[in-house]
């Protein structure tokens, strides 16, 4: 008897300790860069003065964006606010027009999407920008 009892209280242990999964686990905002001819979607070198397009494809994950800001930072240091636009549509389409600088340098372009919570998901580019 006393088997039974201790085999019937493992049981119960084993089966309360698991859990159903969440299928609702959260998923971060995606940001993809646009491949097309024409566009920058990958780390590279650039002239001083360049002009590059940028195109980003913003889609929202399992939380409300609320903005989508362009970055630039320079030589790793602080990011500086080029842009922002609301998040109007599901996906939505950005492209940017990033100016290299008239000196070499390195150059990151960011696309930061926002939730109405706070949280943000960030997507970058790099630039070597030489003469």
């Amino acid at each position: 008897m006393r088997h039974f009892a201790a085999l019937s209280l493992l049981t119960l242990l084993l089966a309360s300790a698991c859990t159903k999964e969440d299928d609702e686990a959260y998923r971060p905002a995606g940001i993809t860069f646009r491949t097309d001819s024409g566009y920058t979607f990958q780390n590279d070198a650039a002239q001083v003065q360049d002009t590059l397009l940028i195109g980003a494809l913003v889609a929202e994950g399992s939380r409300s964006l609320q903005t989508v800001y362009v970055q630039m930072r320079v030589n790793g240091g602080e990011w500086v606010q080029k842009d922002s636009v609301p998040f109007t549509q599901n996906p939505m389409a950005l492209d940017v027009q990033a100016i290299m600088g008239d000196v070499p340098r390195s150059e990151d372009w960011s696309i930061l999407a926002v939730e109405r919570s706070g949280d943000a998901t960030r997507r970058s580019l790099t630039f070597t920008v030489t003469e």
